[in-house]
Formats: structure tokens, C-alpha cells, sequence
């Protein structure tokens, strides 16, 4: 049973990202969050961001590619990883 997210496959479904603009300078979080908005529309950003929805595997990776065209180098981290 690992609890870290080193088996994660590309169907690993995760909840929240309450804290995924940590590591970024406020004004590139600004620019991700207005990006990621514009994409899900402000009420799914929120449920997702707050973990009242799931966040799938097409959605993890607009939400790297959002932080990658900002430069941003790590990975999005999010709350947990449920499990299937």
C-alpha cells in the first residue's frame, strides 16, 4: 500500500488544490488562475480547487500544461489522490 503518488498512472483521479499556487510568485499565480478560470469557468474552477469535485486525468494535464506556459518548472501538487 503506497501512499505517495509514485505509482501514479495517467488515470489517477485527485481532489483539491488548495495549495497548488505555493511555490509560484503571486503574479504568476494570478496569470494561472485567470487561465485556468477562463478554461473551466469560474464555479468548476472553484468546486475543483476547493475538492468538491474530482480533478481527472485530462484536466491534471491542462492544469500542467497552464502552469508549464508560465514557466513554472514543478509539478501541480494537489490535496490527495483517490484511490479506485
Amino acid at each position: 500500500m503506497n501512499e505517495h503518488n509514485s505509482n501514479r498512472t495517467d488515470a489517477t483521479v485527485v481532489r483539491g488544490m488548495t495549495n497548488i499556487y505555493d511555490e509560484v510568485s503571486t503574479s504568476v499565480a494570478s496569470a494561472i488562475k485567470q487561465d485556468l478560470v477562463a478554461h473551466f469557468g469560474k464555479g468548476l474552477y472553484y468546486r475543483l480547487k476547493n475538492g468538491e469535485k474530482d480533478i481527472d486525468a485530462a484536466q491534471q494535464a491542462f492544469i500542467a500544461e497552464t502552469f508549464s506556459k508560465h514557466g513554472v518548472e514543478t509539478p501541480p501538487v494537489y490535496d490527495t489522490v483517490v484511490q479506485p
